[in-house]
């Protein structure tokens, strides 16, 4: 079984978390760099080039890659659309992450924009701001989430918790991944792998959400002809990842009444320009890419990371393994998600 002889690790936790990290690590040699500190990149520079593990803060640097000794690399953090390299496959290095660590909460701001965008708070909140009591006929004809469609393109941590909270509205949840692996809460899994039609799955939901990894069969999944396949009442959500999204698509699309609406927390180019036309919009909600932190969310972080800290050195599966699937080179694959 392989054995951890020297980490470097650069997360930011509390001193009782990084302590049960440490004593997960021993008897392996540990170089812990406080990740914000100002010569924090030339001290990782300088154990990087003798680790054989490392359990990062962020995404895996460039140089990183010059340790020929590297063996497995460990980001606390969800999304590995910038670790995931060709190279890091090639050589063998395996990648993991703390995907889920945030999940609940995630799943609590999907909820946060179908709720308000169903409810038009933007509207509501204009009105407030001018004194006006906003009853209106066309307000008084809309319909709440009760019962209604929900999709959710990828069913992994996210995905799922949001499937479980949408069942306490009585909701008809579709799930969409690669695989027809069932997924608990969700009534109907489709399947990229098994040829299903990703526009059919679209044009049945009330709502979609996007919850995906960004690779390069998921880069711009919605693009003009998918936004053009949503109902005109339907609202699309993106928790995932900005470039899930094709940008210019969405604007013509939210301008044209295509769809009814956006909840949006990732962007193309973060953070948001300031001449970007969403922010006009009156039927999108923006969030600057931030989420309320779960209360123990460093220490879920860094429970996958002993988790597969122990797999590791036993064999055994390790958690938010990524795979070359997970690569984003930043142009669309022909491979379907």
């Amino acid at each position: 079984m392989p054995e951890i002889r020297e980490a470097l690790v650069t997360v930011y936790a509390p001193e009782e978390e990084l302590d049960k990290l440490f004593d997960a690590l021993r008897p392996a040699k540990v170089n812990y760099v406080m990740p914000y500190l100002p010569d924090a990149k030339a001290k990782i520079a300088e154990y990087a080039k003798t680790c054989d593990v490392a359990i990062l803060n962020g995404d895996l640097y460039d140089f990183m890659l010059d340790n020929p000794s590297l063996k497995w690399v460990h980001c606390c953090h969800a999304g590995v659309d910038r670790s995931a390299r060709p190279e890091v496959f090639e050589r063998g290095i395996l990648l993991t992450s703390s995907a889920g660590r945030s999940a609940p909460a995630l799943a609590e701001h999907a909820l946060l924009f179908m709720q308000m965008l169903t409810y038009d708070m933007p509207m509501l909140f204009r009105a407030q701001g001018e004194r006006r009591w906003a009853v209106s006929r066309d307000y008084l004809r809309k319909t709440n989430i009760f019962g209604k469609t929900l999709g959710i393109v990828g069913l992994g941590n996210t995905g799922t918790e949001l499937a479980r909270l949408a069942k306490a509205f009585r909701m008809n949840v579709l799930g969409w991944r690669r695989s027809r692996k069932p997924a608990e809460n969700v009534d109907r899994v489709y399947a990229s792998e098994e040829g299903d039609d990703f526009k059919a799955f679209l044009a049945q939901c009330d709502y979609v959400v996007l919850c995906a990894e960004l690779n390069d069969a998921t880069f711009h999944m919605m693009d003009a002809q998918q936004l053009a396949a949503m109902k005109p009442t339907a609202f699309l959500i993106n928790v995932g990842r900005g470039k899930l999204v094709n940008e210019p698509a969405l604007i013509q699309a939210l301008k044209d009444g295509v769809i009814a609406g956006a909840g949006l927390d990732t962007f193309e180019t973060e953070p948001l320009p300031p001449d970007s036309a969403l922010w006009d919009l009156p039927n999108v909600i923006i969030t600057p890419h931030v989420t309320p932190a779960l209360t123990d969310r460093e220490a879920r972080s860094i429970g996958y990371a002993i988790q597969n800290i122990k797999a590791y050195r036993e064999g055994g599966v390790m958690v938010n393994r990524a795979t070359e699937k997970s690569i984003f080179s930043g142009q669309r694959s022909p491979d379907k998600y």
